[in-house]
């Protein structure tokens, strides 16, 4: 008979014996990019970035403002004890105060089931870009070992449920036509891919045309991600639509052997001077968008070139420096499609 092996056991520790105090203690502790990064894994989200803790929103504080790799807002709303009406109250005048797409984190010792109830609805009844999740913290430990720290996810984003609103609504675009459906279908199976990789990208919606777009670090430059099923062609791009786009392609054109040894290929390189627009891409014409048995390969090759992309030029778009522009630079471009 085999010898067992002897198995310790879970103890939950109070949360105020390692933090005593919610804000002074718990708030920086899950600020710390470590800890952060915890959080994100377990929501799947992907890197955080901290943009400051006890944000000043009118009367009240954001606990923790973060940033996440499509440049939205993420807002952590922590609470010891169980949840209650005024931390709800409290998160929704912190939406008024931001500007665009925000995902909301309310994190507490306990969900009380009325507010898992409310964001769940809120999940589902917000407009696009908004996401919603209830985070149950805990601190356990294992005999006399250090206490560890536990995110149970009580309440998330429903995607299933969102697509069913999406599609009830005639803003969205109407009833989808067989090319819509086959370019929906396609991202929808590129989503489950990243989110089966846990890769660092997000897709909020399945686009009906030929290309998605997901941020890079900055307004106005996109990483496009584009699926011709006509031409069969496939391509990854930086695609920029700053007010300053030729500004923008013409300095990072100018480091570009050195991308290009970075990025460890060559790189179409278009300023596109009959628009306002820019792109700098890679493209692959040896496979077929509409045979569904190739689409694995497609989706990993789609990945490896966006991490390519990512790792080269998010820091480098981050610090172009834009912000001294001449009068015509200030003309605001054009809303362009990324991909045309």
């Amino acid at each position: 008979m085999a010898a067992t092996v002897a198995l310790g056991r879970l103890v939950s520790v109070p949360l105020r014996e390692v933090w005593a105090h919610e804000s002074n203690d718990f708030t920086p502790w899950l600020a710390d990019t470590e800890n952060l990064s915890l959080l994100a894994d377990t929501l799947n989200l992907g890197p955080l970035q901290l943009q400051g803790t006890e944000v000043p929103v009118g009367n009240f504080f954001i606990d923790i403002l973060a940033r996440d790799v499509d440049d939205r807002t993420v807002v952590i709303e922590n609470q010891f004890g169980p949840t209650d009406h005024t931390h709800l109250g409290q998160i929704m005048t912190y939406l008024a105060g931001q500007d665009g797409g925000t995902t909301v984190i309310w994190i507490a010792e306990t969900i009380r089931e009325e507010h898992r109830a409310a964001i769940d609805w809120l999940n589902a009844s917000t407009i696009e870009g908004f996401n919603f999740f209830a985070v149950e913290v805990e601190a356990l430990r294992i005999g006399n070992s250090p206490p560890a720290p536990w995110f149970n996810v009580v309440a998330k984003p429903n995607d299933w449920s969102r697509g069913v609103v999406r599609a009830t609504r005639s803003a969205d675009g109407g009833p989808m036509d067989d090319r819509a459906k086959a370019y929906s279908a396609y991202w929808s199976g590129f989503s489950a891919f990243l989110q089966d990789r846990r890769a660092p990208f997000k897709m909020n919606t399945s686009p009906r045309d030929y290309w998605c777009s997901f941020g890079i670090g900055r307004t106005g430059f996109v990483l496009s991600v584009t699926a011709t099923f006509r031409d069969r062609r496939l391509g990854v791009e930086i695609y920029i639509n700053h007010r300053a786009a030729k500004t923008a392609f013409d300095l990072l054109a100018a480091d570009r052997q050195v991308i290009e040894a970075e990025f460890g290929g060559p790189l179409d390189w278009q300023r596109l001077d009959e628009k306002k627009a820019c792109r700098i891409a890679v493209f692959r014409t040896d496979m077929e968008p509409n045979v569904e048995a190739q689409r694995p390969t497609q989706y990993q090759w789609f990945l490896d070139q966006m991490e390519r992309f990512s790792r080269v030029f998010r820091d480098r778009i981050r610090v172009l420096p834009l912000d001294n522009l001449t009068e015509s630079e200030r003309t605001p471009a054009p809303i362009e499609a990324a991909g045309n």
